[in-house]
């Protein structure tokens, strides 16, 4: 799918390297379609109990990719070809759409079913898996080569520099996917806030249980009824004015539990999610919206330059 439009970025992103293979299980425990353009909103009216029926792994092929990497089939261990100009605007692309290359901050999640790295490859993409130990800083450098970035299982607080260091960068066009809920321990699980916070959002409260029924009226959370949510938390709004912050799906109650955002900052787009079981493809059988959910998170916050998510059939 074609989303071309010219930007501008403080930083030019280039494409980075991808290991790519089965999912290595570190560190982290377990707790417990495309939609066309990014408008739509909804911070409580417009709630739909459910709505419509999402279609699953086999209406997940829309949107052809005009532009895929190679290699993405490879074992563990193999190293993606790249196209060197992934990370840029090209001007010379026309009514094309380039490569997306996807970083993932942190460890996995510990579901031994879960395969996400390889079904994103799978999807046209290039993945890289970085900041998987404590001792690795966060600079300009590190999130230059991505287009997005994915928030896993952290490994530590990061500083005020670095948090900034990545607000910078999302506010130039980068696109943000976080999660939470791995250890049912907020020293750990809420790791993330420490980078979040310059966007206005942040993890709080108890655990929570879904499923997740309840939906604003957004393009990412377009044609959803129900996704998995298991000993997760909300999200809470910091309030500001440095970025525009939704809150898009919620567990029923009283009142309502937020445990999704959609943040637009600068040039930037950002999901937050409360829980880390979408990530694991061993409830998709179960919930086959849960891979819709994904399709339609990336062409939201994926620079529009960037190709679409294009999953492989069911198998």
């Amino acid at each position: 799918m074609n989303r071309s439009r010219p930007r501008s970025r403080s930083i030019t992103w280039l494409l980075g390297g991808w290991a790519l293979g089965a999912l290595v299980l570190l560190g982290c425990s377990a707790g417990g379609g495309n939609a066309a353009g990014r408008t739509g909103s909804g911070s409580g009216a417009g709630l739909s109990s459910g709505g419509a029926s999402g279609t699953g792994n086999s209406g997940l092929s829309g949107g052809a990719s005009s532009a895929r990497g190679s290699g993405v089939g490879g074992s563990a261990g193999d190293s993606l070809n790249l196209d060197l100009d992934a990370g840029r605007f090209d001007q010379d692309a026309g009514a094309g759409c380039t490569h997306l290359n996807i970083g993932i901050l942190g460890n996995p999640g510990s579901n031994n079913a879960s395969n996400f790295e390889q079904w994103l490859a799978n999807s046209g993409t290039s993945v890289k898996r970085i900041q998987t130990t404590a001792d690795e800083p966060m600079t300009p450098a590190t999130l230059e080569p991505f287009d997005v970035v994915i928030v896993d299982c952290l490994t530590r607080d990061y500083t005020a520099d670095e948090a900034m260091t990545f607000s910078a960068w999302v506010s130039a066009g980068g696109g943000v996917a976080a999660m939470s809920g791995y250890h049912d321990d907020t020293t750990i699980d809420w790791h993330a806030n420490s980078l979040l916070a310059p966007l206005g959002v942040a993890y709080s409260g108890a655990r929570l249980w879904g499923p997740v029924t309840k939906f604003a009226t957004h393009p990412i959370v377009a044609g959803l009824s129900s996704v998995t949510f298991t000993g997760g938390y909300g999200i809470s709004d910091l309030g500001g004015t440095t970025s525009t912050r939704t809150p898009i799906a919620f567990i029923p109650g009283s009142p309502d539990a937020a445990v999704a955002f959609a943040v637009q900052m600068g040039g930037g787009h950002a999901f937050l999610w409360g829980d880390e079981w979408i990530e694991f493809d061993s409830e998709w059988s179960n919930l086959p919206q849960i891979p819709q959910l994904w399709v339609q998170v990336f062409a939201w916050i994926s620079p529009m330059s960037k190709c679409s998510l294009t999953p492989p059939p069911p198998k």
